[in-house]
């Protein structure tokens, strides 16, 4: 089977279509959620979030392990559970942080609530505290 330069520039103008199309349809899901973020200190405090979403963070440090952040979101800010939540370690207080620090979403996001871990990986001494700043990030 043959093709000529016509039929191979009209297969690729459509497939390229289609992925434009495909594209476009998935932007527009997204046009009409909202992004919230929340910045939370090494002690659970709230130092920023856009909009006000976040209620209160309780923290439970586990030394040598893993320190665990329960953030409750204020009541009626989510009709549903987030589609989709992220988290990032935002802790540069120490050499250790900078380079050993991970976080992690610890439960899948509800409806009021969403578990954030912070732990130290790949050093080699004890972690002690592995309490860290982080940036909680979710889509409604």
């Amino acid at each position: 089977m043959m093709f000529n330069d016509g039929e191979l520039m009209m297969g690729f103008i459509k497939a390229a279509g289609a992925v434009l199309a495909l594209a476009a349809t998935g932007s527009i899901a997204y046009a009409d959620s909202r992004i919230l973020t929340a910045s939370i200190d090494d002690k659970g405090q709230v130092t920023a979030q856009s909009p006000t979403w976040v209620k209160e963070v309780k923290l439970t440090a586990q030394p040598d392990y893993f320190s665990e952040y329960k953030v409750r979101f204020v009541p009626g800010v989510f009709k549903k559970m987030p589609r989709f939540c992220t988290v990032s370690v935002t802790d540069v207080s120490s050499n250790e942080h900078i380079f050993y620090g991970h976080a992690k979403l610890g439960s899948v996001p509800a409806i009021n609530y969403v578990n954030v871990l912070t732990l130290k990986v790949g050093d080699d001494k004890p972690a002690g505290d592995s309490s860290m700043g982080f940036m909680l990030m979710c889509v409604e």
